[in-house]
């Protein structure tokens, strides 16, 4: 029902799987400072605050240029207790909102507790049931201005949060460093439809677009098709599949590539054409392979449309839907570079999913230092800066 988000991971496992080990999840709730929540319409993300007191060794030298005394340390060892801030992310299957609110409940509502921020579509719609459990008020902000604050300050602030994808590179990882200069860039925040955001400052951007074909499609048409109702299920279904057994490619069509298009033999030409004319059984792997690809390519061709649109070179990622599944991003990167002839850059981003909530837990910790997000130590936003946030 509920998991941690992706914990720091090296280039070589990147790819794994987006999960804490079992005894690091839920670490640090007594120590919970703040939170926040966003409510998409799958998915409850879940943003929380803590501290963490730990010991740290400090070494001191001693210069010894002047005499040397035979026998004399030449440095010193201190241990010394220092507190770190950390944010921790967890999200929650809408169909167990109460679980969540349960959770919260539990571990994060104390005496000093009054408002919870909250953002996303179910902010709106769990008012009521939020306000009624929690005996807290709803303090709704707007999804949008979330998302962008929290994809705005992971870009300038957290080390390798932007990464591009190579599936047969010597690194499939190319991670990009921070940059103040961020602007403009194209989000296409996929979860469970597609939000396209033209993004050109801080306070300026615009939906310029969207799609009601994202990540509940997927869901949902996964589960029709395999009767596998959980998404990561779905995922791992998908990169067991051969796709070309459920869709009808080029070569299916010509025998060959059709050259004078510049089409490949292996190029998708319908999407589960196979299944109209063959009379078999398809396994769930294949048709879960088969819609990974349709859907990942019908939103990188739609990203290709705009960003060409709006004269923008850059394209984020961002939502649940991605999960860092290779398979998404190798089709998403591919339709981009097809496209585009690889004048637009795809990049995938570490905190794809917790953006939104990100954003309203920024928004909380402006409003409690209204002076600068500095002002208390040890600060909420320092933690997001200078602490990977897994």
């Amino acid at each position: 029902m509920a998991d941690c988000a992706r914990k720091g991971r090296t280039r070589d496992s990147m790819d794994k799987s987006i999960t804490l080990p079992p005894d690091e999840i839920f670490r640090n709730l007594e120590n919970a400072k703040r939170f926040a929540i966003d409510i998409g319409g799958s998915l409850t993300k879940l943003a929380y605050y803590s501290t963490v007191q730990h010991k740290v060794a400090k070494v001191r030298s001693f210069d010894h240029t002047a005499k040397e005394t035979e026998g004399d340390p030449l440095y010193e060892i201190s241990v010394q207790e220092e507190i770190t801030a950390r944010l921790h992310f967890i999200k929650f299957e809408n169909t167990y909102i109460e679980t969540c609110l349960d959770f919260i409940k539990d571990h994060l509502v104390n005496t000093e507790t009054k408002v919870i921020k909250a953002t996303g579509g179910g902010a709106y719609k769990f008012k009521e049931l939020i306000e009624k459990k929690l005996r807290l008020k709803v303090d709704k902000e707007d999804e949008m201005t979330c998302l962008i604050k929290g994809c705005n300050f992971v870009l300038r602030n957290i080390p390798h949060e932007a990464f591009v994808y190579a599936k047969h590179a010597d690194s499939e990882f190319r991670f990009q460093n921070t940059h103040p200069d961020i602007f403009p860039y194209l989000l296409i925040n996929i979860g469970s439809g597609v939000s396209i955001v033209k993004v050109e400052s801080e306070d300026k951007f615009e939906r310029i677009g969207g799609s009601s074909i994202g990540g509940g499609t997927f869901w949902g048409l996964g589960a029709l098709l395999t009767k596998t109702k959980r998404f990561d299920e779905l995922l791992q279904l998908a990169s067991r599949g051969q796709h070309s057994s459920v869709d009808m490619l080029v070569k299916d069509i010509y025998g060959g590539a059709y050259s004078s298009l510049g089409l490949t033999g292996d190029l998708i030409a319908s999407s589960f054409g196979k299944s109209a004319t063959t009379d078999k059984e398809f396994s769930k792997e294949d048709m879960a392979k088969s819609l990974l690809h349709m859907i990942s390519n019908d939103i990188g061709q739609l990203a290709c449309l705009y960003a060409r649109l709006h004269n923008l070179s850059r394209v984020y990622f961002g939502g649940f839907f991605i999960r860092g599944h290779p398979v998404t991003m190798h089709t998403i990167t591919y339709s981009i570079n097809f496209f585009t002839k690889g004048e637009v850059q795809a990049l995938f981003l570490r905190h794809e999913g917790y953006l939104g909530a990100i954003g309203a837990f920024l928004k909380g910790a402006e409003e409690d230092s209204p002076v600068g997000p500095c002002f208390r130590s040890p600060c909420p936003c320092a933690a997001l800066a200078y602490v990977v946030m897994f």
